[in-house]
């Protein structure tokens, strides 16, 4: 719905609550993107993958913020590990 200062208040409560939910910070680095917010989305995507390192959609997520960056090293790097994951957008 567009209100993801919202949802990041949301995202908030549930880490508190489970701070090893890793759906729960990806979701919450992709409300930081639609902000423009990327160097928090990449940490929350860190967090992510630190405690899923299969979670494949991090991966591409925090590939398509460092494209933003400027950073294509990165960039390529978690792209090419979302696909070889199994992810295909």
């Amino acid at each position: 719905l567009g209100q993801y200062d919202l949802a990041i208040q949301d995202y908030d409560e549930s880490i508190r609550l489970d701070p090893q939910n890793a759906i729960a910070y990806h979701n919450r680095g992709f409300s930081y993107i639609n902000l423009g917010q990327y160097e928090r989305a990449i940490q929350d995507f860190d967090e992510s993958i630190r405690l899923d390192p299969q979670y494949a959609e991090a991966y591409y997520l925090r590939g398509l913020v460092y494209g933003r960056l400027s950073k294509s090293i990165e960039s390529e790097r978690d792209i090419a590990k979302a696909t070889e994951l199994g992810y295909a957008p």
